[in-house]
C-alpha cells in the first residue's frame, strides 16, 4: 500500500511538472513594445521596436551609464502580413506580440486609405490588444521609435508608451486608445483623430549634445470614414476649452497685444444647445471653468481679468471652429446633440458626407472663468505675481 501511494505521488509530481516544459524563458522570446506601419510604392513597411527588459527595470540608487538599447526591425511586403513575416526570417527567436503598447501610422498610409488592412489584421490577430495607444506621424517612423526620454531611461517612459502623464500636466492633445480610434472612425457624426508625433531636436541637450525628444504636432483627422488631413496645434488651440476631460491648460490673457496674466485652467464644463432656423442648424455654447493666477503682469481687477480670460477663450474656440469648418470637420462634435435628440432633423439637414454645419453654426459662445487661486499671494490690482510652481 505504501508503495502504491509513493508511486501515485511521483506520478502526480511528474504530471504537474510537464506543464512547464513547453514554456519559454523570457530571454528566449522577442517582445515588440511598439509597431509602426507605412505604405509606399505598393508595399507595406512594418517597423518593430524591441526593448531590453533590463533597461525597463528601475535600478534604485544606480545611474545608467549608457543609453537604453532600442532595437528597430523593418519588414517590407505587398501586404501587412507579408511584411511582418519578412521580419520573422531574421528575428532569431520567437516574436510574441502580446506586449505591444503603441502603434504609429505614417501620414502616407492614412492618405492612401491603406490603414484599414492593418486594422482588419489586428481584429483577427487577437494577440495584439485593443488597449494599445494609437498615433500618427509625418516623420520617418524608425526615428519616432528610436527616440528615448531623459536620463538614459527606456522608451517606456516616453509619450509613445505613457502619454497620460503629459496630458495631465498640459491637456492639449488627448491620447487615444486603438479601440477608441476604431469606434470613432465608424461614427456618422463625430470626427476621429490620431495624435500626431514629431521629433524636437532643439529644446533639450545632455552635456552640450542635442537630445531628440518626442512631442505632439497636432492631429490627423477623419470625418465620416474620410481622411481629412493634418491640423496643427495652432489651429487646434480652442479644442481643450471644449472638452470636459481637459485636466490642466495654461491660458495667456492679453489686452491690446500686451500680456496681462497667465492662468492655469482646470476641467471646463461645456453645455451645448441647438436650434434650427430657416433650414440651418445653430449651436449656443456655454463654457465654465476654474482658473488660478500663475503670473500677473499688469494692473487689473479680478473682475476685469476674468472678463478678459473669457474673451480670450471665446476667440480661440471660434478660431478653431473656423479652421476646422474650412476642412469639413465638426471639431467640437456639435452635431452630436442634434443627432441624438432629433435624428430625423439631422438626416434632413445632412449632406452626402453627413455634415450639417454651416459657417455660422457656432452662434453664441459664452465663457465664464472663475478665478479660484492666486498662488501664494493675495490678489491685489497692480501686484505682480510670479508663482510658476503650479
Amino acid at each position: 500500500m505504501k508503495f502504491l501511494k509513493l508511486a501515485f505521488l511521483l506520478l502526480l509530481i511528474l504530471s504537474t511538472a510537464t506543464g512547464c516544459w513547453g514554456n519559454r524563458e523570457v530571454q528566449n522570446v522577442n517582445y515588440p513594445s511598439a509597431i509602426g506601419v507605412d505604405y509606399e510604392g505598393g508595399n507595406y513597411t512594418v517597423y518593430v521596436q524591441l526593448l531590453d527588459f533590463s533597461s525597463v527595470a528601475k535600478l534604485e540608487g544606480q545611474q545608467k551609464q549608457q543609453e537604453a538599447p532600442v532595437w528597430i526591425g523593418k519588414g517590407v511586403g505587398p501586404t501587412f502580413t507579408d511584411a511582418a513575416n519578412y521580419l520573422y526570417e531574421t528575428s532569431q527567436q520567437r516574436v510574441t506580440w502580446g506586449h505591444v503598447e503603441a502603434i504609429v501610422f505614417s501620414e502616407r498610409i492614412l492618405e492612401q486609405n491603406k490603414y484599414n488592412e492593418v486594422l482588419e489584421l489586428i481584429n483577427r490577430y487577437r494577440e495584439i490588444r485593443y488597449l494599445i495607444w494609437a498615433f500618427s506621424t509625418k516623420e520617418p517612423i524608425e526615428e519616432v521609435l528610436r527616440a528615448t526620454p531623459f536620463f538614459r531611461l527606456s522608451p517606456e517612459a516616453s509619450i509613445l508608451h505613457n502619454p497620460e502623464e503629459a496630458y495631465r500636466q498640459r491637456s492639449m492633445i488627448r491620447p487615444v486608445r486603438l479601440y477608441q480610434f476604431i469606434m470613432s472612425i465608424k461614427e456618422k457624426v463625430n470626427p476621429a483623430y490620431l495624435p500626431c508625433l514629431t521629433i524636437d531636436q532643439e529644446r533639450w541637450e545632455e552635456s552640450n549634445k542635442k537630445h531628440p525628444l518626442l512631442k505632439y504636432d497636432g492631429m490627423h483627422i477623419f470625418q465620416y470614414k474620410k481622411f481629412i488631413g493634418h491640423m496643427n496645434l495652432t489651429d487646434l488651440k480652442g479644442l481643450p476649452w471644449m472638452r470636459e476631460d481637459t485636466v490642466r491648460m495654461p491660458l495667456s490673457v492679453r489686452q491690446n497685444d500686451h500680456l496681462v496674466a497667465i492662468l492655469i485652467t482646470e476641467k471646463p464644463h461645456v453645455h451645448i444647445r441647438h436650434a434650427i432656423q430657416d433650414g440651418k442648424v445653430y449651436f449656443d455654447v456655454t463654457v465654465s471653468m476654474k482658473a488660478g493666477i500663475n503670473e500677473q503682469h499688469m494692473k487689473i481687477t479680478e473682475k476685469e481679468l476674468s472678463k478678459l480670460a473669457g474673451e480670450e477663450v471665446e476667440e480661440e474656440i471660434r478660431y478653431t471652429y473656423k479652421k476646422a469648418y474650412e476642412r469639413g470637420v465638426d471639431i467640437y462634435n456639435l452635431a452630436e446633440t442634434l443627432y441624438r435628440s432629433k435624428p430625423a432633423a439631422f438626416h434632413r439637414l445632412a449632406d452626402e458626407n453627413q455634415f450639417v454645419l454651416n459657417e455660422n453654426s457656432l452662434r453664441n459662445v459664452r465663457v465664464k472663468v472663475h478665478l479660484t487661486s492666486t498662488g501664494r499671494y493675495k490678489f491685489e490690482p497692480g501686484m505682480s505675481h510670479h508663482d510658476t510652481a503650479q
